[in-house]
């Protein structure tokens, strides 16, 4: 029994694995607009959407961020944004 736990736990951990780094990327551009928290547009042509209790870290237009964020159908849900010194 306890072997048969086992392997169901291994198997389980192994078949997520794939799905956690599938879920979530990143990119870094210049913001070409920034739509107070709602939206943001980097030079690259990428629009994200921001989520509700999104904090702004002084967002400014021609200003370098890096976007984490998951693609949903064609949607990019940013999941969290800093600015690149």
């Amino acid at each position: 029994m306890r072997a048969l736990f086992a392997s169901a736990v291994i198997l389980s951990s192994i078949a997520m694995v794939p799905a956690a780094f599938a879920a979530s990327q990143s990119v870094t551009s210049t913001v070409k607009a920034y739509h107070s928290g709602q939206s943001l547009t980097l030079a690259n042509g990428d629009m994200f959407t921001l989520p509700a209790n999104f904090k702004d870290p002084g967002i400014k237009n021609g200003e370098k961020v890096k976007v984490a964020y998951q693609k949903t159908g064609k949607n990019l849900q940013a999941e969290m944004v800093t600015i690149v010194k």
